[in-house]
């Protein structure tokens, strides 16, 4: 199984080459209904322009500075170049799943759909079910740059198409990982004030808690959520992942493995000393920000060059931590930071619709993203107005690192920054990123850890809709019981004692029929042979 590396260096040398480097620089300003006015859009040879309709969320801090993306200046130049208008239709933010259901109860589908993998049984059983275009015969004419990116990546192409090596949508490509962006989150003035070293054992963290709590600083707070209680940076030390993953080609249930019963052990004793925070299961993500800030909490797991950013602004010197550790040099094999090609973001899933009115210009225009012009564009932005050349090296300019809405909005207002495209690492093109050179070291500290990898991981293959289903009743209520007992296990309220009887009756929700579904969704994903092969 291939496990994929993130590289700072490289990429942008490999990808500039023979990229177009003077992109037009007059952009076009969407009118008031939304459109975009374009005096140099190719026209058909009845003088018409083809034009699309495109169904897609909009991102939500991008919703408050623009209506749609046919305001996104990424969008609008790409539809100068191709002389193909795209009308984009968006759920109101916070009602993606339900108006993404309502699609397929109306006359007539948008010519592109994004979310695709929110239809009943995922995208390829909207296929199946003639209401996604199986476009798999159509992609080496019409969209040859995305059909080549397919089949000259094993793994992409494993996780692009079904059982049967269809295809159906386009998907986000991200060739080269981002390096880890989740890490333990510590005030340094706080550390210096304890003498203590930036942890990396367990017993490394508990003498820092033993000091925080000596100060009345509760030490941690677990990541808030819909599931709390997991802790994926623990578990893993013991060799497992919530929920499924595979163990040298073989499928196990992670709240059920002895190594489960190991991190509860250590996270009762957490919370029984009083390191965890009594409000770990109620409290909001913002409020664990302010807990932090206002010196209340020690520690806590989270993004790291958004801690970064915001601590800086109040003052606050912030580091991160390396991943935890039992005894040093423990090998871990948890990671999940861009393991896989295909990107595992919502919008980054696009198929055609049955009703699509223009099949030819709807595949040409997804096919844009993984051209290198195309590329460049949706990653970096229009050159001229989003950056400029300083010698051989792009950098961003003020519309990009000073503006009115901020540069992480920036990036879904100027660029495309999650879609069906070739995505570049974050660290190469991310304007929050590149506008402080210490978010940046904050990344990249720690991450060339030789002794991590991805290797319990499972890749994002699909069952096929009965599987699916039958699947889902089970997870259901195996995760409903799981993620109930946690919680007790953790705060003492149900003794460890009972760790045996908690998976017999896990067992009895029919676990074991559900790894059998995965493990035959696995094994068939991994038999897969690339066309040509």
């Amino acid at each position: 199984m291939k496990i994929k590396k993130w590289i700072a260096a490289g990429l942008a040398t490999i990808m500039m080459t023979g990229m177009l480097t003077g992109c037009g620089k007059n952009i076009d300003v969407a009118k008031e209904d939304g459109t975009v006015q374009s005096d140099t859009a190719t026209q058909a040879e009845d003088g018409e322009i083809t034009t699309l309709t495109w169904w897609v969320p909009l991102e939500g801090s991008a919703s408050k500075f623009i209506q749609s993306y046919n305001e996104n200046t990424a969008y609008q130049e790409a539809m100068k170049r191709l002389g193909i208008q795209i009308e984009f239709i968006h759920p109101a933010v916070g009602q993606e799943k339900e108006e993404f259901n309502l699609l397929f109860l109306g006359d007539k589908l948008p010519d592109i759909i994004s979310y695709a993998q929110f239809y009943t049984g995922g995208e390829f059983q909207g296929m199946r079910d003639g209401v996604f275009l199986d476009i798999t015969d159509q992609l080496p004419e019409y969209a040859p740059d995305y059909y080549k990116t397919l089949t000259e990546d094993e793994e992409f192409y494993r996780e692009a198409t079904d059982e049967n090596g269809r295809v159906t949508a386009f998907y986000g490509y991200k060739p080269v990982g981002d390096p880890p962006f989740r890490r333990w989150i510590l005030n340094e003035n706080l550390l210096a004030e304890l003498e203590c070293e930036i942890p990396e054992t367990v017993s490394d963290l508990e003498a820092m808690f033993d000091k925080m709590l000596a100060k009345g600083i509760t030490p941690y707070m677990p990541e808030p959520g819909d599931r709390p209680g997991y802790e994926q940076q623990l578990m893993g030390m013991w060799d497992i992942l919530r929920d499924f993953y595979v163990d040298n080609g073989k499928i196990k249930f992670g709240q059920m493995e002895p190594g489960f019963k190991s991190y509860l052990e250590l996270m009762n004793k957490w919370y029984e000393k009083g390191y965890i925070s009594k409000d770990f299961t109620s409290i909001e993500a913002t409020e664990v920000n302010t807990l932090f800030d206002t010196g209340k909490i020690g520690t806590f797991l989270g993004p790291i060059v958004a801690n970064y950013n915001r601590c800086e602004a109040l003052g606050i010197p912030v580091t991160a931590a390396p991943y935890t550790r039992l005894e040093p040099g423990q090998k871990l094999h948890w990671n999940d930071c861009d393991i896989w090609p295909k990107m595992n973001y919502n919008a980054s899933v696009a198929v055609i619709s049955k009703d699509c009115s223009n099949v030819q210009a709807a595949l040409t225009f997804l096919n844009y993203g993984y051209t290198q012009e195309g590329a460049e564009l949706y990653n970096w932005g229009v050159e001229g107005l989003n950056w400029d050349w300083q010698g051989d090296k792009r950098v961003y300019n003020d519309t990009m690192l000073e503006n009115e809405f901020g540069t992480e909005e920036a990036s879904y207002i100027y660029k495309v920054h999650f879609g069906p495209l070739l995505t570049w690492p974050d660290i190469e093109c991310h304007a929050n990123l590149l506008k402080s050179e210490g978010a940046l070291n904050s990344r990249l500290r720690w991450a060339d850890d030789p002794d991590v990898d991805s290797a319990l991981q499972l890749p994002p293959f699909q069952l096929n809709d009965e599987e699916q289903q039958r699947l889902g009743e089970i997870e259901n209520e195996v995760f409903t019981y799981c993620d109930e007992m946690v919680l007790k296990f953790i705060t003492g309220a149900e003794p460890l004692e009972n760790f045996d009887q908690y998976v017999e009756t896990i067992k009895s929700l029919g676990i074991e029929e559900a790894i059998a579904l995965e493990q035959k969704g696995y094994d068939t994903y991994m038999s897969k042979k690339v066309i040509g092969e």
